[in-house]
């Protein structure tokens, strides 16, 4: 991990840096008030005695080759936290959508540990999840100690353009999967007193334009995980929640293989989509979106090292965190996770102008508003 990356990630993580960021924000305006002032400096030290006694206090599990069963590892977070994990003594059962790519043959070969079982995995398919519940049975009668859902697409489009059966194909992976992998293994992870980890996004926790499809799937699992959670806690185990930033140049989210798909939908939505609709948004506004995918992916961050990071935290930790947002962005700060951060103090009003102001005052203009 960079240094930036590091300094970046801290931040994030910690109350402490975030409020001392937004005293000096507003320090101007109360350092005449006494009151005020003592408060917030008050405020600012007990945040930073949390954060030291959190630290001091982290205690991980004892390793022994304990079962973590991870799905979408062909690229991105899912490959490199297969690697992570075999190199801290687990087995990883690494699910791959195709088991002969690229990313699956370099598992095969990482290591000489024999911890790490790349099997095939559609999280759609229900016949694939229960081929994996046997593998799983057979392999790991003691339990499974963690779940991490990671697989996911990603998608872009107005609502306007975005077909039913793009909906419902996103939903059937970034959602329905989740919940599909989730339900098989629960009885396994409820006998180890495990965890369950869904790796969901930051546009699941603010909403952007042109991200409908996505986001929705997004927000969903958000809700599912909330739920989950608080129905495990009877029984021992832990619902975690990941929500990475801008890493989507970093990941298989961006990569020339993906947004040549997105190339292909966005061409079936143009298709698709009725005359009046294309005349009123124009094809210049249309191709707009994609080329700003394009151009996004070179805004993100160049290293996965903090959610990894993160996401061995989550499964590692006897205490995890609820949830971990991490900041992504090559740039100083990660404006959409900022954003999330200060929202509950903020009108919705003034968060919509921010986000048009970001992500439409460059796009073309449309035949009408």
């Amino acid at each position: 991990m960079t240094a930036a990356m590091k300094w970046k990630t801290y931040i994030a993580y910690h109350s402490f840096e975030f409020a001392y960021l937004v005293v000096l924000a507003i320090l101007p305006f109360i350092a005449a008030i006494r009151i005020v002032a003592t408060l917030l400096i008050t405020f600012l030290v007990a945040c930073g005695v949390i954060s030291l006694v959190r630290k001091l206090t982290r205690r991980c599990v004892d390793v022994n080759g304990q079962t973590v069963i991870i799905s979408g590892c062909d690229t991105g977070f899912g490959h490199a936290l297969v690697k992570r994990l075999d190199y801290l003594g687990f087995t990883v059962i690494a699910g791959c959508l195709d088991d002969k790519s690229e990313g699956a043959e370099v598992l095969r070969k990482w290591s000489d540990s024999g911890r790490i079982h790349v099997v095939q995995l559609d999280v759609t398919c229900e016949e694939s999840v229960e081929k994996l519940r046997t593998y799983v049975q057979k392999h790991s009668p003691e339990g499974v100690w963690a779940l991490v859902n990671n697989a996911a697409v990603n998608f872009v489009g107005d609502v306007e353009f975005c077909t039913m059966d793009q909906f419902r194909h996103v939903a059937e992976v970034n959602q329905f999967g989740v919940i599909r992998l989730t339900k098989t293994f629960l009885p396994l992870i409820r006998k180890s007193k495990g965890r369950v980890i869904n790796v969901t996004s930051a546009k699941g926790r603010i909403c952007l334009p042109s991200n409908a499809v996505y986001g929705a799937t997004k927000y969903a699992i958000e809700s599912f995980s909330d739920c989950l959670r608080l129905e495990m806690r009877k029984f021992g185990v832990n619902v975690i929640i990941v929500e990475p930033g801008d890493f989507g140049g970093t990941t298989g989210m961006l990569s020339a293989k993906t947004l040549q798909w997105l190339r292909n939908e966005m061409d079936t939505m143009w298709d698709n989509a009725e005359e009046d609709v294309r005349s009123i948004y124009g094809k210049d506004y249309f191709e707009s979106i994609y080329t700003g995918t394009v151009e996004a992916a070179k805004e993100a961050a160049k290293t996965t090292a903090a959610v990894i990071d993160c996401m061995e935290d989550a499964v590692t930790n006897v205490k995890p965190r609820i949830r971990y947002l991490v900041d992504g962005s090559c740039k100083l700060i990660d404006l959409n996770n900022w954003l999330i951060r200060i929202r509950s103090f903020i009108p919705d009003s003034w968060l919509d102008f921010l986000l048009d102001f970001k992500y439409n005052r460059n796009l073309p203009p449309v035949a009408a508003k």
